[in-house]
């Protein structure tokens, strides 16, 4: 685990300083009672907000301590909520891409307390996103970097939601496997690009690799193969992970009997 110095102990469990993702879990262990976890969500926007011009004026007075950056680096809620366990961390955690910051042990009866210590950690892990993420030579870099990182279709993947992206996939693994069946290689090569732009905006639990070499499968195995990955995608995205565990089993079995014909 990698520490991060000052007052307070903040700690990356997944993830590190120098490739901070944006968006991280933190949880304490609660000092009256240490099998207790309590976490909370930051977030860090890409976006500078200003506050000001999405208020009221008569609510102006109110926001008037406000900076430009101050919604731009937030924790939600602010102060940690008690969860079912450590491991509910990681399964989350990985399924999202998502940090882990473990920020030590705190006191859950100290609301107040509380908040001032989320917040500093909000702050910290803001630092060495600005310092390690944002680095002055980023913009030029992605003027350098492959043009095919840079299509419009990439840009778009970025504002999708997760079952937004599921349904592009299912759409190109169907445009795939026409092409296969109908042996249209170029047809075929340009689906299998369009998957693959794709996948790099999903996470890796998601094995896009996978399901794209079963929809290159041209036969009633192959079929059955990308639908189960297909369904183990949505379920992911559902956190239904009992329905994962028996979709698991029926791809097993499928791929077992592939390989021993």
């Amino acid at each position: 685990m990698e520490g991060i110095c000052g007052y307070m102990n903040l700690e990356f469990e997944l993830g590190s300083q120098q490739e901070c993702k944006g968006h991280a879990v933190l949880y304490f262990r609660d000092s009256n009672n240490q099998d207790e976890i309590w976490a909370t969500y930051i977030v860090l926007l890409p976006i500078t907000v200003e506050v000001s011009k999405y208020v009221p004026p008569f609510l102006m007075n109110q926001i008037s301590d406000f900076g430009a950056n101050d919604l731009s680096a937030f924790a939600f809620p602010p102060s940690p909520e008690k969860i079912e366990s450590r491991e509910y961390i990681d399964v989350i955690a990985n399924i999202r891409s998502d940090d882990i910051l473990y920020g030590g042990f705190f006191d859950s009866s100290d609301i107040q307390s509380s908040m001032i210590l989320v917040n500093e950690a909000v702050q910290k892990y803001a630092d060495f996103y600005d310092r390690e993420v944002i680095f002055p030579d980023s913009i030029q870099n992605v003027k350098n970097s492959d043009d095919s990182q840079l299509d419009v279709n990439s840009v778009l993947y970025e504002f999708m939601s997760t079952n937004d992206k599921l349904s592009e996939l299912t759409k190109m693994i169907g445009r795939l496997r026409f092409a296969i069946e109908g042996k249209e290689k170029s047809l075929a090569e340009e689906a299998e690009n369009d998957i693959e732009s794709l996948s790099r905006h999903l996470p890796r639990e998601y094995e896009v690799s996978k399901m794209t070499n079963a929809a290159k499968l041209s036969d009633i195995v192959g079929t059955k193969l990308t639908s189960l990955w297909l369904k183990r995608c949505f379920h992911l995205t559902q956190q239904e992970f009992s329905e994962i565990v028996q979709v698991d089993e029926e791809i097993k079995k499928l791929e077992s009997h592939k390989n021993s014909i």
